[in-house]
């Protein structure tokens, strides 16, 4: 009676691990099916000092930072850009404009900076501008 009761629990346990195994892929697969890789997007720095509805209809900005240029404030926008044709990659751009960022900012005429949330599409995105973010809020100087 023992070595039934033993064979029975060993087939329920071999049973259970099985079904725990099959739901673990089933999810996993639907996991997979649900994700949309972002498409490959350009991307470039556009310094103006008004963004304009023309602008809209080719540029998302991302990051906007203003600045004084002769006592005039430009404005300098990291924008995602719509119908790409040989732009630069998000990393390219965004080390152009952190170059405008640091010099306005070290030169004392950075005026702001912020990230369009909005407009903000996966993680790359979102981990750029919260360098941007940073770096246009430490000390002049402070690298």
């Amino acid at each position: 009676m023992l070595n039934i009761a033993i064979a029975v629990s060993v087939i329920l346990f071999v049973a259970a691990g099985y079904i725990a195994f099959m739901n673990s892929r089933i999810i996993a697969n639907q996991k997979r099916e649900a994700y949309i890789p972002l498409p490959a997007s350009e991307y470039t720095v556009y310094m103006t000092p008004q963004f304009s509805e023309e602008d809209k209809r080719s540029l998302i900005p991302i990051g906007v930072m203003e600045f004084r240029d002769r006592q005039e404030p430009m404005k300098v926008y990291l924008c995602r850009v719509k119908n790409a044709s040989e732009d630069l990659k998000l990393e390219q751009a965004g080390n152009v404009f952190l170059l405008h960022l640091k010099k306005a900012r070290d030169n004392g005429t950075l005026m702001f900076y912020r990230t369009v949330e909005e407009a903000l599409l996966g993680p790359e995105e979102r981990s750029l501008t919260d360098r941007l973010s940073a770096a246009a809020k430490k000390k002049p100087g402070a690298e």
